[in-house]
């Protein structure tokens, strides 16, 4: 697979950013791995009778370059829930990193399921009888955003199949639980000429 310099520079942002170990930029077949891994985890994954879909993966894959990361604890914190819970048409629950964010809402409104999921009572009343489903939702990635030479930037959390399969396949240790996966996707800024 041929690099640019723009692509280059994507990746020498990522490994400057702290808690990123490694970087690896993915082939065609990479790809289509991670797309049939993703696919496949989608259609067998209930959780409490919930499906649970990578909504993301679809936005990740689409970009123009796809890198992934093996990342430690000391990555901060997405800038968004990376995780929620929908009926049909409503956020009954979410991945929640930031606690200021709950201020508004009634603590009597909360169900708290560990220390950053929580489920919005409401919410839950209101779709009861409907099908749930647990969705990975793509990211902005703000260290990437900050290049002026690429743009579209998306980043989505893989399945643990998905982390397992693509860390043998580019030589990552899958097995340290103190590392996960993330892919980052982009796509080159296009300069504008005028004739």
């Amino acid at each position: 697979m041929p690099t640019s310099s723009v692509l280059e520079s994507a990746v020498a942002r990522l490994m400057r950013t702290p808690g990123i170990v490694k970087c690896k930029v993915l082939t065609e077949d990479e790809r289509k791995l991670v797309s049939e891994l993703e696919t496949e985890t989608s259609v067998q994954n209930q959780l409490l009778g919930m499906k649970i879909v990578n909504e993301g993966i679809i936005e990740v894959l689409n970009r123009e370059h796809v890198v992934a990361i093996s990342h430690s604890k000391e990555l901060r914190h997405p800038p968004g829930p990376i995780v929620v819970i929908c009926d049909e048409k409503n956020i009954v629950g979410e991945e929640v990193w930031e606690r200021y964010r709950l201020r508004e809402a009634k603590d009597s409104n909360l169900i708290w399921l560990g220390k950053s999921m929580v489920l919005y009572r409401d919410a839950v009343t209101r779709a009861r009888g409907k099908p749930l489903t647990l969705a990975y939702r793509a990211l902005p990635f703000p260290e990437l955003e900050e290049l002026d030479e690429i743009c579209d930037v998306v980043s989505v959390t893989i399945g643990s199949l998905t982390h397992v399969r693509l860390s043998q396949r580019v030589g990552w240790d899958f097995n340290d639980p103190n590392l996960g996966t993330v892919l980052i996707a982009f796509n080159e800024r296009k300069s504008l000429q005028w004739d």
